[in-house]
């Protein structure tokens, strides 16, 4: 669909909103674009009844309608597929797929994007092969996308942006959940129960601790002790009960406190000093992990 030749919008697209669109002119309410994520990127949309002329994108797209149901039609490698998209419901698009979208009332939509190379590196670490054909999906009613758009967006809304840890493991589960179920893939991803083997624990606690300052990266705890992120998150969680973003904000409000009782540092340095993105970034998970503010402790 192109926009000087648009084909006649069907009955149920009748409306005097509809118009064409183009994303790249229109500001997303929310994106990650500045934040340090690596392999996802997040952009959230308020917008009319529309209709978008035919692109394509290097990533893999994940829409989730976060509004109410529309009627929607997708016109993917000159194929139409339309249908209701209830609130909740994605479509999935692999990279450089043709793609377009006619819908039929304001909506808000989140897209989520994953890199190939995030796709790939799953697939050869968990299938020993990247010859896995992702298959496109129309308005699919799947609880765990939605769910990890949510959370993605609330991190964002919570200036949580900074945290690639977070973003990483959640993008992690998102990759290898659309090569178990929307994949060409025939070999089983194997889960594995019983935790981390000691010294692997070990060095990775220790990796933590060493970086407990810097912005650590999922990948580089998973390989410094060689391990697969997605068996990584598993695991370690087995191991110690929380998820490797849980374990490092604990370590570092427990860190923050051991400064706040030397009392050298102002409560700034010590955010900075301890891996926070700034004093209030500190102040937040400080009181959701001990219920008062660091003042209110070092008071008490």
């Amino acid at each position: 669909m192109s926009q000087q030749e648009l084909p006649q919008v069907p009955e149920v697209y009748s409306t005097k909103d509809n118009r064409v669109l183009n994303l790249s002119e229109r500001s997303p309410l929310l994106t990650s674009n500045g934040s340090e994520w690596n392999d996802i990127n997040l952009a959230y949309f308020d917008l009319p009844a529309a209709e978008m002329s035919e692109y394509s994108l290097d990533l893999y797209g994940i829409g989730i309608n976060l509004g109410q149901g529309i009627e929607l039609e997708q016109v993917l490698e000159g194929t139409s597929h339309q249908g209701f998209l209830p609130t909740g419901g994605s479509c999935f698009c692999p990279s450089y797929y043709r793609q377009a979208y006619r819908w039929d009332r304001r909506n808000q939509l989140l897209y989520l994007n994953l890199t190939p190379e995030l796709l790939s590196r799953q697939a050869i670490a968990l299938l020993k092969t990247n010859c896995v054909e992702l298959i496109p999906h129309f308005a699919v009613q799947d609880p765990l996308i939605y769910q990890i758009g949510l959370a993605l967006k609330a991190a964002l809304e919570t200036d949580e942006s900074s945290d690639r840890l977070y973003a990483e493991s959640a993008a992690t589960f998102l990759a290898v959940h659309i090569l178990r179920h929307y994949s060409t893939r025939t070999q089983k991803i194997q889960d594995y129960v019983g935790g981390l083997p000691k010294h692997k624990l070990r060095n990775a606690i220790d990796y933590i601790q060493e970086n407990l300052s810097e912005n650590i990266s999922l990948e580089a705890i998973a390989n410094h002790i060689d391990i697969s992120s997605y068996h990584f998150c598993r695991l370690f969680k087995q191991s110690t009960g929380f998820s490797p973003h849980q374990y490092v904000i604990q370590q570092r409000v427990e860190r923050a406190k051991q400064l706040l009782r030397q009392g050298k540092m102002s409560l700034s340095e010590i955010a900075i000093a301890c891996g926070f993105s700034h004093q209030s970034h500190l102040n937040r998970h400080f009181k959701c992990l001990t219920g008062v503010t660091p003042k209110i402790w070092l008071k008490s």
